[in-house]
């Protein structure tokens, strides 16, 4: 059997679905794609484009448009009219051009990833801190804050989407395997917008350099069980893993049914393995927006935005060609030249480290005098200041719907305070909060399967289905330590905030068990204490003997005159100067006595 790979998807969907519907009316699919010889072709090539532009790397753009200008871009010539025009496309066919890239799509991208930041995945119960840990165990072995970080996270915002997988092998770990397909790997097949089938996909190589592809596709079907002890019959959900080998030949990816046995890593793997009585894939789409256009499963934030990438990169290149040019010119009367010994040829100037020395009245190669100088410098005027506002106002575009400008640093004034700056990264909150939850969901299941997948190895059995998994986030742009300090005494002292939660919101996850329960205890013993000495709602008590002999620092009160007063009149006494009147102290007089 030789297929494609989109065909054994189509193949995969057909059979599970028994017809492929779609909310999208095929007459004006078809109007969409009148000038598109290869929809999928077209949604490979902006894949690979979206992960170029990541990249940040100028060679590998240019090498891409290069190719694309040559290649991609003629089978489908029509569609790519507008891409035939870009910067990087036009310029790959010329040879003296400094290109300069920005960077800013990596720049906008892995922002975004650092600011939505490390979430606290944790079993809430306080019950169950054993499966705590043991969760925590789980994601540590399988490094998930760097997959997280550095591949999951910013390859679903360059890409649109991917998706989870859990594995088990107990030749390398007694834990589950959390692994992350991109989304060229990975496969959904929905009905009634309900997730019933992942197809995933790995690709692999023997010694011989003959590619392969293994298909696992997992679905839940249900089926009738009889139970064991009572006879009974039951129609129970169950997951379904099914594993198909193929050959791929040649560049069209054509492939070719092999056996698993065929490759020797694959050949112990078990073609279908049945959970029963289990309602879950063990895995899950990671998908931050919708796509209601292409017929992809989720939007990346660079959808839309390429355009004014070439666009930037074509002014960051004009300007740095322009500093380039408006080098001062040199014009050198060849006469005074240096002579190559061989040729006797002038040695012309190198571009940027000209040292020539201009005499006048010097004689020429005739033996006549000059009167002129052997060197002209002329200093072309060129305008800077346009490129730098254009590549500003350019960004700004960029970054709309995105991020605010100001979370990337651009025109923002020194004089604004903490909440003025805040205000001004609304745009940034409203895209983190967007993915905080739809992440928070993604992560209640996975972390949900990563320990029921744990029960099944070391038992061979499900018996907690859902447990109380909970995802927590830190805030973005976060008051200082002193606006929290004073946000949360006065909600303490109001008795609005109990203990523990007037110190997690203050020093958050910052302080572990044994010292929180220890800060815990010494707030509890000042709260009785001040209670003891009829303290009113300080955290130190009212009363100023509970806070040494001068009271509260810089206080006002009669129990500090009456201390103070006897001390300094003491004092005096000691060194022989006559104390102030009331008419010298409101005078200002005797200050400079003593």
């Amino acid at each position: 059997m030789n297929i494609t790979v989109k065909e054994y998807i189509r193949r995969k969907a057909l059979g599970l679905l028994g017809l492929i519907d779609s909310e999208i009316d095929p007459r004006v699919r078809e109007d969409r794609l009148t000038f598109v010889n290869n929809i999928n072709e077209v949604l490979k090539d902006k894949l690979k484009e979206y992960n170029v532009w990541y990249a940040g790397d100028a060679d590998e753009l240019l090498n891409f448009y290069t190719r694309a200008n040559v290649i991609d871009y003629n089978t489908d010539p029509l569609y790519n009219r507008n891409k035939k025009s870009y910067f990087w496309a036009v310029s790959s066919t010329e040879n003296d051009i400094k290109r300069s890239h920005s960077g800013q799509p990596r720049n906008i991208v892995d922002t975004l990833v650092d600011i939505i930041g490390l979430p606290q995945i944790f079993v809430g119960s306080a019950e169950l801190e054993k499966i705590s840990k043991r969760l925590k165990d789980i994601l540590d072995e399988n490094n998930f804050d760097h997959l997280l970080m550095q591949k999951s996270r910013p390859l679903t915002f360059v890409e649109g989407w991917g998706g989870w997988k859990i594995n088990w092998d107990t030749g390398i770990s007694d834990n589950p395997i959390l692994l992350y397909y991109r989304a060229d790997a990975v496969d959904f097949i929905f009905r009634n917008s309900r997730l019933i089938a992942i197809i995933y996909k790995d690709y692999y190589q023997n010694e011989k350099g003959q590619n392969f592809l293994l298909f696992e596709t997992r679905r839940i079907e249900k089926r009738e069980i009889v139970d064991d002890k009572t006879g009974l019959k039951s129609c129970v959900p169950c997951l379904i893993i099914e594993k198909e080998l193929f050959k791929i030949t040649g560049q069209s990816e054509v492939l070719q049914k092999m056996k698993l046995s065929d490759l020797p890593q694959l050949k112990d793997t078990q073609e279908s393995i049945i959970v029963t009585n289990f309602n879950s894939f063990l895995g899950w789409p990671n998908i931050y927006y919708a796509d209601n256009h292409d017929d992809v499963y989720g939007r990346s934030i660079f959808t839309g935005k390429i355009d004014l990438f070439d666009d930037l990169d074509q002014c960051f290149s004009q300007a740095s060609n322009t500093v380039r040019r408006s080098t001062t010119i040199e014009y050198f009367n060849t006469q005074y030249l240096e002579k190559d010994e061989k040729t006797g040829m002038p040695r012309m100037p190198k571009a940027f480290d000209r040292k020539y020395i201009g005499y006048k009245g010097g004689r020429t190669g005739d033996g006549t005098l000059d009167s002129g100088g052997p060197v002209q410098a002329v200093q072309p005027r060129l305008d800077f200041v346009s490129y730098s506002q254009e590549e500003q106002n350019i960004l700004v575009n960029i970054l709309s719907g995105i991020m605010s400008p100001a979370t990337l640093g651009i025109d923002v004034a020194k004089r604004d305070n903490a909440s003025a700056q805040r205000e001004k990264e609304k745009v940034t909150i409203f895209t983190r909060n967007t993915v905080i939850y739809e992440e928070t969901k993604i992560f209640k299941k996975i972390a949900n399967d990563l320990l029921v997948a744990w029960e099944l190895m070391h038992t061979g059995k499900i018996t907690c289905k859902d447990y109380d998994v909970s995802v927590q986030y830190e805030e973005f742009a976060d008051a200082s330590f002193e606006s929290k300090l004073e946000t949360v005494l006065t909600g303490w002292q109001s008795g609005i905030l109990s203990d523990e939660t007037a110190l997690r919101y203050l020093h958050g996850d910052r302080l572990d068990k044994q010292m929180f329960d220890k800060e815990l205890e010494f707030v509890k013993k000042q709260r009785e204490k001040s209670e003891n000495m009829g303290g009113g709602d300080s955290l130190f008590g009212s009363n100023p003997e509970d806070q040494g002999p001068f009271g509260a620092l810089g206080a006002e009160n009669e129990y500090n005159d009456l201390m103070e007063k006897p001390r300094i009149s003491d004092a005096k006494e000691d060194l022989g100067v006559p104390e102030l009147t009331n008419y010298d102290k409101i005078h200002n007089r005797g200050n400079n006595r003593g």
